[in-house]
């Protein structure tokens, strides 16, 4: 028999029932992440709709003329930073740069820059306020719409002898033999013009229309595209990005976020993390709850008193108070509270003169056939405790 250490009340949740108490969070943290992922991945299927990206297969994109240049040998680079295109295209030679810049978000430098770094460079629909620096022989002359026919000698004039036009056209202010026009006239402007700038050709396209996927396939708008993007090996698809316009070579979160972003981030973050361990450590009430009704110590000995002498379990008293004696005799002893009843009498049998036998016939193998019997026991047991106190700690 081993000493009976009394009921012990577990105040802190199972991980049963913490599973049932957090069972809506995490639920509502799987939903989250589920719309999460498929939120993001509806995104990344969703295709850009910038005006003449070889990428969108948009009315607006050139996917269409993309994929049929790559069908006929080219290979079609498409970059979206000019720190990019400037690796891709190396020195330039062999090569073709198609850019446009429809958002505005190169700067005038820049785009002067784009427009130097191959051997043939196609730019459509350049604005105005560069025009000066990379072409000062031609001007804007407005918007212009129908079709064209050619007015030069390029290769392209006789495999498409007409284009659409649109959205706008140049007219040339500087004649001169390095300056040709084509697919327009000088009343209402050309669609394209082509400057010799030496190391570089420079073909300036306003009838970019002819390249959308909206109208790739009306008139001779295949032919013309196919013969001015396809002049070389390699055509370099430039669209100009978001870094472009911050003027950083690579772009980030953290350089697109504000500064109060970041610190916001970790302190919610530490907020959730203490609040978590709060409420999930539980070690019950903080303060001692009121009962409606105070029962003294001992109206509970003398109500549980009347329930055993009731039912007669004379036994059941002489082993509560036997578990009494022993606990409290270990205690005397310096024992632990994990001691058994051996342990207990082997060491107390020195310090009040009894055989370890008689100690074990009154601790354990006694029964009481009466009140009597139980009474006397019960005074035996008060003896042998104050025998064992005044041995230990004499008076």
């Amino acid at each position: 028999m081993s000493v009976a250490s009394g009921e012990v009340t577990v105040l802190t949740p199972t991980v049963k029932t913490f599973a049932k108490r957090s069972a809506f969070w995490i639920a509502a943290a799987i939903a989250a992440v589920l719309v999460a992922i498929v939120s993001m991945s509806l995104s990344g299927t969703n295709v850009t709709d910038i005006r003449l990206d070889p990428e969108s297969p948009n009315l607006g994109g050139t996917q269409a003329l993309a994929e049929v240049l790559r069908s006929q040998g080219v290979d079609v680079v498409v970059t979206t930073s000019l720190r990019e295109t400037r690796v891709k295209l190396g020195d330039g030679t062999g090569r073709t740069l198609f850019f446009s810049d429809p958002e505005y978000l190169l700067s005038d430098d820049q785009f002067v820059m784009a427009s130097n770094l191959a051997q043939t460079v196609v730019v459509a629909d350049p604005r105005a306020s560069v025009l000066a620096d990379i072409a000062p022989e031609v001007a804007s002359a407005g918007t212009r719409v129908g079709t064209l026919s050619p007015n030069c000698d390029a290769d392209s004039a006789a495999q498409a002898p007409l284009i659409t036009a649109g959205p706008s056209a140049l007219r040339i202010e500087t004649p001169g033999a390095g300056v040709v026009g084509c697919y327009g006239d000088d009343d209402l402007g050309y669609g394209l013009v082509t400057i010799d700038h030496g190391s570089t050709e420079l073909m300036l396209l306003t009838a970019s229309d002819s390249l959308t996927n909206s109208t790739i396939t009306s008139a001779d708008n295949a032919a013309f595209a196919l013969s001015l993007l396809g002049q070389h090996e390699t055509l370099v698809w430039y669209t100009p990005g978001l870094s472009d316009y911050l003027g950083a070579d690579e772009v980030t979160l953290d350089d697109l976020a504000p500064d109060w972003v970041l610190p916001s981030v970790w302190f919610t973050i530490l907020t959730l993390l203490l609040a978590a361990v709060w409420k999930g450590r539980r070690f019950g009430p903080l303060v001692v709850e009121k009962l409606p009704v105070v029962v003294r110590s001992n109206e509970t000995l003398k109500g549980r008193a009347r329930l055993y002498e009731k039912v007669g379990a004379r036994l059941h008293t002489m082993d509560a108070l036997r578990i009494g004696t022993i606990r409290r005799v270990a205690a005397l002893c310096g024992l632990p509270h994990t001691a058994s009843v051996d342990e207990v009498i082997n060491r107390i049998a020195p310090l009040v003169n009894s055989s370890p036998a008689q100690l074990r016939q009154l601790l354990v193998d006694a029964e009481p056939a009466t009140d009597q019997e139980l009474v006397e026991l019960s005074d035996e047991l008060l003896s042998l405790e104050q025998r064992v106190h005044i041995a230990i700690r004499p008076a």
